[in-house]
């Protein structure tokens, strides 16, 4: 006979973590995930499935091939892709269903650019943008209308600027990434590099892979080194080293998140923290706990893009592979997180969200994430509960943990499982017992389920149809569902499986009421 039941409460947090041995992760972090795709950890606790993706615009960017850039433009989204005939055009995509501005009928980008590249900038009262393709002189927007753009040359003062392949806004003056050199406009102008005027060029040394403005300084990422740029004009610019032996290795993997700058290293996803002495700066890994997936997601991935999701003040890695279909697509969710240690990252994995090139901002408090692929569409993230009409699947699993002593055998009699549904929900829930080895009898998947807007709807079980109460009247979804099951083993896992279009939902925690059997 079993000893008295007892109650084992659970919290969901810690994300997903790979680098720890099956008994290690269960022991040290039960609640963490050993499996965690297509749920965010949530800066409230637990898991939450993340929102999907739709078209910002129903029709296709005109062109051929990959998408090459796309960025924010009062309130549209530009948008770069190449031509059957002469060198890729500029597109001004709207929301909905209209038809797009194409804005190089007089001026285009260089040819066969790898990558379009953007800055925002403000310096006369208007917002405009200056685009940058490595293969030519930098152009300006500073219209929504066809041909609105026009090109920088040798005319404006110098041909350093000539090629150039990054570009930020700092302290009002528009700075350019062109191999190794830094090439700074006069400030507050876009259009005057004369060095009589205050526009100048630096050497750092190592070819520039990143520039982002950051707090009182421009951070230059190079492929080995990392570097900051002080000072407010021609009279007192000045660059010094913060790293000598850490380099970004895509630029478009630099995000600011949270007051912190996150981009993707050679070991991993880093961190660049700023400490209360100015200047003073600590580099820190926040991938450790997933380093054996990120290497392998570096390995089978010959493109990478980034976004932010600040309200939820998260960090989106995407990468890109012709040899990877739409469906597998593969990217990570990291989520800082206040931690008793400090700042730290959770981490989940995305799949079906396929980026080339990815882009977000905040204009006037509100947020817009977007990205394109191969298929001249553009897409904008948070939006709808599908992957632009595909299901999204999701799985959330706990590693295997003993609960007290994993050599007591134990039999699990009900599950309470605290959750938050937005709407519909249809999860099948598993308990998964020894590994799953051989021979290991495990019960049976029982379906956590609701619909939205009947009345006394029953959750019950999938396939021993064992009836529970009715959680919900109407419209108001109840959080805890109570499902009764029988299994037995010495560790245990939780797996949540969903495949579906319903809203998102958050699982918070689980209450397992056990018994106790002999010592093996």
């Amino acid at each position: 006979m079993p000893d008295r039941l007892q109650t084992y409460p659970l919290e969901f947090k810690g994300g997903l973590i790979t680098n720890l041995s099956p008994l290690q992760h269960g022991a040290a972090a039960p609640g963490s995930a050993r499996v965690l795709t297509n749920f965010e950890p949530s800066t409230e606790g637990g898991y939450r499935r993340i929102k999907g993706y739709s078209k910002f615009n129903s029709n296709q960017v005109t062109g051929t091939g990959n998408m090459l850039g796309v960025n924010e433009f009062r309130g549209s989204v530009v948008a770069a892709r190449g031509q059957s005939s002469g060198n890729p055009h500029l597109y001004l995509v709207a929301s909905g269903s209209g038809s797009h501005t194409d804005l190089s009928t007089s001026v285009e980008l260089g040819p066969n650019p790898s990558a379009v590249r953007f800055a925002n900038y403000n310096f006369d009262g208007d917002d405009d943008l200056v685009i940058v393709d490595g293969k030519g002189f930098p152009l300006l927007l500073k219209s929504t209308s066809a041909g609105g753009l026009s090109k920088l040359d040798a005319s404006n003062g110098t041909t350093d600027i000539d090629g150039a392949e990054h570009v930020a806004i700092f302290k009002n003056h528009m700075i350019f990434g062109n191999d190794d050199k830094l090439v700074f406009s006069a400030p507050y102008e876009d259009d005057d590099f004369t060095s009589a005027n205050g526009a100048g060029t630096i050497r750092v040394g190592d070819d520039i892979t990143s520039l982002i403005s950051f707090r009182d300084q421009l951070v230059i990422f190079c492929e080995s080194k990392i570097f900051r740029l002080v000072g407010s004009s021609a009279a007192d610019f000045k660059v010094s080293p913060i790293a000598s032996d850490i380099g970004c290795i895509q630029g478009d993997t630099v995000q600011e998140v949270g007051g912190d700058i996150v981009f993707l290293a050679k070991d991993g996803v880093r961190t660049i923290t700023g400490t209360e002495k100015v200047g003073d700066f600590n580099l820190l890994s926040v991938s450790k706990v997933i380093q054996d997936k990120i290497d392998d997601f570096v390995t089978a991935h010959q493109n990478f893009s980034s976004v932010t999701i600040g309200s939820k003040t998260q960090y989106r890695l995407f990468g890109f592979s012709t040899s990877i279909a739409k469906s597998s697509a593969q990217g990570f969710i990291g989520t800082q997180l206040l931690g008793e240690g400090g700042v730290l990252f959770n981490w989940a994995e995305i799949k079906g969200m396929q980026a080339i090139v990815a882009h977000s901002s905040l204009n006037s408090g509100q947020e817009l994430a977007v990205f394109a692929n191969t298929d001249g569409y553009v897409y904008q993230m948070e939006s709808g509960n599908s992957l632009d009409g595909d299901n999204i699947e999701a799985n959330f699993s706990t590693p295997y943990f003993p609960i007290t002593d994993p050599r007591l055998r134990k039999t699990i009699y009900k599950a309470i499982i605290y959750t938050d549904p937005q709407g519909s929900l249809d999860v099948d829930f598993a308990l998964k017992f020894d590994l799953s080895e051989s021979g290991v009898i495990e019960p049976n998947v029982i379906n956590v389920a609701n619909t939205a807007g009947t009345t006394g709807v029953f959750l019950y079980g999938a396939s021993d149809s064992i009836y529970d109460t009715a959680k919900y009247s109407g419209d108001t979804l109840k959080s805890v569902f109570t499902k009764q099951t029988k299994g037995s083993g010495y560790i245990v896992s939780l797996q949540f499986v969903a495949n579906s279009t319903n809203p998102p939902y958050s699982f918070d925690a689980i209450s397992l009421e056990y018994g106790q059997y002999g010592r093996r």
